[in-house]
């Protein structure tokens, strides 16, 4: 059952205050730099060991022979069975990284609302109610995806590269250059995977906290952060919306902090308070 805010905004002769400032939520930035630094840990594990038994294995190519296969084929095994370890260990270790990342964005989330309201006077309570919850999972269940195609994403293209140097000739060194640049793609995407998720996780539930107490409509806060913002974010600065649909920005509906690498957030209107 919502619990209905609404906020009388009068002085004791009727007269109508002056609309106070509400405090938008933002994301904690030392969330996502605890959750990148998690990832990133995870991914330089990887790397050194790929490094260490690919280029053992790269380096004795051209002199290994083998009654039962070709040294090609014994290279492909061997990093056929370095990705299964690895994304073994990604997989295992996703749902306890994931649910670590999204108890904490959530739960800054609700501080957040809470406190903004507390500033302005109200006391509120909240509960996990059944949007909350939804938005949780769904939350749990795309970062367990994205935490578990790490792996997949770049070692394949790391098994592309040694094999296509191995039927190059090209040199060790060489190899190792490229391996490394591919491992730095896989660090940066560690960090658009943290800042992506810590912006929709903190989008999404402010979203239902603020809805559960009756809150609909919010103004639209570009955050000038990206060097290559979206057009039609910056116009939708100060645009009032509905939280149940966002703008139609760039051909479709969406939310402040929906969009991949949107840092935008809201200012909420309270119903009495400073919606005039």
């Amino acid at each position: 059952m919502k619990t209905r805010f609404i906020a009388q905004s009068v002085e004791p002769d009727g007269r109508k205050k002056r609309a106070p400032h509400v405090r938008p939520v933002f994301s904690n930035q030392g969330i996502r730099a605890k959750y990148h630094a998690v990832l990133v840990h995870h991914i330089a594990r990887m790397r050194q060991d790929v490094l260490k038994r690919v280029l053992a294995a790269y380096e004795q190519f051209d002199a290994q022979q083998a009654q039962d296969e070709t040294p090609l084929e014994r290279l492909k095994r061997t990093f056929s069975n370095i990705l299964e370890q690895w994304q073994g260990h990604f997989d295992k270790h996703a749902e306890s990284l994931a649910s670590q990342f999204v108890q904490q964005a959530s739960g800054h989330a609700t501080r957040s609302v809470r406190n903004s309201l507390r500033d302005l006077g109200f006391t509120v309570q909240f509960q996990a109610t059944p949007a909350v919850k939804e938005a949780v999972s769904r939350a749990l269940t795309e970062n367990i995806g994205l935490i578990k195609s790490i792996p997949t994403e770049c070692l394949g293209e790391v098994q592309g590269l040694v094999e296509k140097s191995a039927l190059a000739g090209r040199d060790l060194g060489t190899l190792t250059d490229e391996i490394k640049r591919r491992f730095d793609v896989a660090d940066s995407r560690a960090a658009l995977i943290a800042r992506d998720q810590n912006n929709k996780v903190s989008a999404s539930i402010t979203r239902r906290r603020q809805q559960d107490l009756g809150i609909s409509e919010g103004i639209w806060l570009h955050s000038g952060a990206s060097r290559h913002p979206r057009p039609e974010h910056v116009a939708a600065n100060g645009k009032r919306f509905n939280l149940e649909q966002g703008l139609y920005l760039e051909g479709h509906w969406t939310m402040p902090g929906e969009d991949i690498n949107c840092g935008c957030t809201w200012r909420p209107i309270l119903p009495g308070f400073n919606d005039g």
